[in-house]
């Protein structure tokens, strides 16, 4: 059986393909109206970084629509907006891994966009700020070469930037300074208020380390008002930020609180937890130090400093907050707390990949020497200040050795508002400088050796000191004659050994040895011969004690033993063991056979006396109570 069927004419054929145009034309549509959207969803967040990063965050991040149905573009914009987002919240993890997802994606196109560089230059700041400086370089260096290959004046003016900064942390001034220079003219030729910002804000944090804190303010300022024409007052903050540090450097700490109160009062609900505690502990440093240091002020911020610090995931900011807070514990004489903070400090620098850390290690050691002598452990004190000055020396003869290259490259510099034939006029003038800065480096090598001897010699006094003051301590504790412990000292070990019985709910005993005539055999045998005697004693006394026990001469005639954890019955045996040993020792002179020695014991329990005078005045009472011997006769009545 055939099946019936009907024959494709033109006129259905015609029917067909314009119902599959209409809807191939309505998809086109769709799909370009979802770009749009998106394009402008992208135009938002882009703005709302510059002013709200943390609001562009929570709209980026709350997005719906499956970024891999969108154009490889679009997603490549996304991850560089969110990237650079996180990166000025200090979410620097989050930061890196979003931008890696962005260059992952620019693997698959055919072409190079702009936005790698971008990516490129996020991903390395992110490393930067976690102290990878390798891996930032080696970003920003890709960056840059996207950047040139594209013609992009301004991302490679960034790129220029973010290597300098490099430099200078790493202390290659000159580099730094040849490079920051070099994005600076091309910063000038783009007249763009945020390139221009990022620049100036870098070439003043060269010029800080350079010393030349003038000149660094000067770029603060122009970096604070550029931001600030550029709408970026996030980063206009951190300009003022840098102004305030810079004031702080000079010493000028009125001025730097008057800037940190003004950022104080600027800060939002969106300010990133790095930039707030950065300025409380700032602001904590500056307190401390005035003219008219306020301590509690100072404590108080710097407490709130820490609150921010545990949300920072940058190695170098929770250090220096250690060290910091620990100085300040130290100024209000806390000094068990500050040195706690010192140990976690020292277990940071263990993790150091790089030489930022150098003066942190420096401040480190300087701050435990003064805990220690503080504390009254000297030779602990002696230790660090010794290998203090050894780093020290070396710190700073590594500095001096460039520091002619670097203090040239500082008139090499160009502005702003310099032109660039300036350094040819002024060429003279700047070799008469380097003269003149060489002659001064030579001085201050020579001062630095005298200061070292200076220092060393300084050591050693404080270490006879140190000596002297244990000698005197030893020698207020002792009895001159016997080399035992003396009657203040033994009188002060018996009432804490009796609290501590009484706390501890165990017994406490002695046992009291008088020696009866001694000062008729003062006067039958002379002084040497009874000294002689009371040596004796105290050497036999002291030899036949326990580790825990301390036997000492309490007066003239009179010797003590304190016996720790041990009961009534066990003291009336060490007393009769110091009879015996006693009664068998050959004495220097025969004729004083007849010394006779009196033994008296008492025992602390929990109930019976209230502190060691009572218990002492017992044993005095107890005298005879286990025994009398008469030396050299073999005499002992219980």
């Amino acid at each position: 059986m055939l099946r019936s069927g009907k024959k494709l004419n033109w006129r259905n054929f015609s029917v067909i393909l314009t119902f599959l145009l209409l809807i191939t034309c309505k998809s086109i549509a769709s799909q370009s109206s979802t770009e749009q959207a998106f394009s402008a969803f992208l135009s938002q967040a882009e703005r709302l970084k510059d002013s709200d990063p943390k609001a562009a965050l929570l709209l980026l991040n709350n997005h719906n629509a499956p970024l891999a149905e969108l154009p490889l573009i679009s997603q490549l914009n996304y991850f560089r907006i969110q990237s650079a987002a996180y990166a000025d919240q200090a979410l620097y993890s989050q930061s890196a891994a979003a931008a890696e997802q962005g260059l992952k994606l620019s693997r698959q196109m055919s072409n190079p966009s702009i936005f790698i560089a971008e990516l490129a230059y996020t991903k390395g700041f992110s490393l930067e700020s976690l102290g990878d400086f390798d891996g930032a370089i080696e970003l920003y260096q890709n960056g840059l070469d996207v950047a040139r290959s594209m013609r992009s004046q301004t991302l490679t003016a960034r790129g220029l930037i973010n290597i300098g900064a490099i430099f200078y942390l790493r202390k290659d001034y000159k580099q730094s300074l040849i490079t920051l220079n070099e994005a600076l003219s091309l910063a000038i030729d783009s007249a763009d208020h945020a390139l221009l910002g990022d620049v100036n804000s870098e070439l003043g944090i060269l010029y800080g380390y350079l010393g030349d804190d003038r000149q660094a303010n000067n770029y603060f300022q122009q970096a604070y008002q550029h931001f600030k024409s550029a709408g970026k007052v996030n980063y206009a903050l951190n300009s003022l930020h840098n102004v305030a540090i810079n004031y702080a450097n000079q010493e000028r700490y009125e001025q730097a609180i008057a800037v940190y109160r003004t950022l104080e009062s600027e800060i939002q609900a969106n300010t990133s937890h790095e930039f707030i505690a950065s300025i409380y502990r700032n602001l904590a440093w500056a307190l401390l130090n005035q003219k008219d240091a306020d301590k509690e002020s100072a404590y108080r911020y710097i407490m709130l400093a820490g609150e921010y610090v545990k949300n920072v995931e940058q190695h170098f900011t929770q250090l220096q907050y250690l060290i910091e807070k620990a100085y300040v514990l130290e100024k209000i004489e806390r000094y068990q707390e500050a040195l706690a903070n010192i140990e976690q400090a020292e277990m940071l620098l263990t993790g150091k990949d790089n030489d930022i850390y150098d003066t942190s290690a420096m401040n480190v050691l300087v701050l435990r020497a003064k805990l220690h002598y503080a504390l009254g452990q000297y030779r602990q004190a002696y230790d660090v200040q010794s290998q203090y000055f050894s780093q020290a020396i070396a710190y700073r003869q590594a500095r001096e050795t460039s520091e002619i290259d670097e203090l040239r490259l500082q008139y090499q510099s160009e502005t702003a508002h310099r032109q660039k034939n300036i350094l040819e006029k002024k060429q003279r003038l700047q070799d008469l400088t380097l003269q003149q800065i060489t002659q001064d480096t030579q001085n201050r090598q020579t001062l630095i050796a005298l200061l070292a001897i200076g220092l060393l010699i300084l050591a050693w006094f404080l270490y006879r000191v140190v000596t002297g003051q244990r000698n005197l301590i030893r020698a207020s504790r002792t009895d001159s004659l016997t080399g035992v412990l003396n009657r203040r000292r033994l009188l002060e070990l018996g009432q804490k050994y009796c609290i501590q019985a009484v706390a501890q709910q165990r017994a406490l005993s002695i046992c009291l040895l008088n020696i009866d005539d001694f000062q008729q055999l003062k006067r039958q045998f002379g002084h040497s011969t009874a000294d002689k005697t009371l040596k004796d004693i105290a050497q036999l006394g002291q030899s036949l004690m326990r580790a825990e026990d301390i036997f000492g001469r309490l007066s003239g005639e009179q010797f003590i033993v304190l016996l720790p954890n041990t009961g009534h019955d066990d003291v009336t045996e060490v007393a009769r063991r110091l009879c015996a040993s006693m009664m068998a020792k050959s004495w220097p002179t025969p004729a004083i056979a007849p010394l006779k020695i009196r033994v008296g014991v008492a025992t602390h329990s929990p109930n019976n006396y209230s502190d060691f005078n009572s218990l002492l005045k017992m044993a005095e009472q107890n005298l005879s109570s286990v025994g009398q011997f008469t030396s050299g006769q073999g005499q002992h009545d219980d």
